[in-house]
């Protein structure tokens, strides 16, 4: 457990000094890189997971849509306007290129296109039997690792807030996640969903829960007197901040889940190797797959 938080606390901390690094830079550079080395990591794990299984994939055409993704929503796309996003912006975002307005706003046309491209290369295969779990499988890792992340990164670029809406997703995922696993470990009696993950707890995801939403209150809250109330249009009061912490933290746990039930599949315990006492990149990330989609919905359809 020691080496867990260590090493969890480590890049909990590493983290906010990127995000730090950018504020002071006035740049999302640094949190361009970790999204996108964080997400070439990923597939390259859940890749050979899959392909331990004998399922296929392409690779390839994975990394180069996240490429062009990720490099778009950075140097060209516009950040979210929509619903509550609109008030939280505060000055203009940094904009790598000049390009005709009209270009800036395709961010949530390029899912569509991606899903039409991902099949046209299924059917070119000459492998026919193979064309339905092919599809499958790159659509289900654009949508469970490339979007999400990409949509993280997106939400990032809002001027002003957005740093601050990434400094939320973070303290609401993996404080819940620390909560989890520290209450879980001393309290938990009742098995979340044995067969996807063993150690998992009815009494620690509570209890994980319970500290997303606290972890989201106080990021809003610090987020309120960091920017002298930009975050008003989404956090009226403090408690606005612990209800989207504690649906965000639901959707952490599902996120986390998901991957489990990928390692399951593959009869493996940890994605990777990479950081002593969590494993691969995957087992890092997974908490964050599902929660910035649910932000966009949740912020566009906010009555600001």
């Amino acid at each position: 457990m020691g080496k867990r938080f260590f090493f969890g606390f480590s890049l909990f901390f590493g983290l906010i000094g990127v995000l730090a690094l950018d504020h002071f830079a006035q740049f999302t550079w640094g949190f361009f890189g970790i999204a996108l080395i964080a997400c070439l990591g990923g597939i390259y794990e859940l890749g050979k997971m899959l392909r331990y299984r004998g399922l296929p994939l392409d690779t390839g055409l994975l990394y180069a849509t996240t490429i062009v993704m990720m490099c778009y929503v950075q140097f060209v796309a516009e950040p979210p306007k929509l619903g509550a996003f609109a008030g939280l912006w505060q000055g203009e975002p940094d904009y790598l290129f000049i390009v005709p307005d009209s270009l800036r706003h395709l961010t949530l046309v390029l899912p569509l296109l991606v899903a039409v491209i991902y099949s046209l290369v299924g059917l070119v295969r000459t492998d026919v039997a193979n064309l339905s779990p092919r599809i499958t499988n790159n659509l289900g890792l654009f949508l469970y690792v490339i979007l999400p992340i990409t949509v993280i990164l997106w939400i990032r670029r809002v001027p002003t807030s957005g740093e601050w809406l990434a400094y939320f997703l973070l303290a609401a995922s993996r404080l819940g996640d620390v909560g989890a696993y520290l209450m879980g470990s001393m309290l938990g009696r009742h098995k979340l969903i044995p067969h996807l993950s063993k150690g998992k707890t009815i009494e620690g995801a509570l209890f994980g829960l319970l500290f997303s939403a606290g972890g989201g209150a106080i990021a809003f809250l610090w987020g309120n007197w960091a920017t002298h109330g930009a975050m008003k249009p989404v956090v009226v009061e403090w408690w606005y901040g612990a209800i989207l912490g504690f649906f965000v933290g639901i959707a952490a746990q599902a996120g986390d889940l998901v991957e489990s039930g990928f390692k399951r599949a593959a009869g493996i315990k940890d994605s990777g190797h990479l950081v002593p006492s969590f494993g691969g990149v995957m087992d890092i990330i997974d908490n964050f797959m599902l929660t910035g989609p649910l932000l966009i919905v949740v912020l566009a359809l906010w009555p600001a």
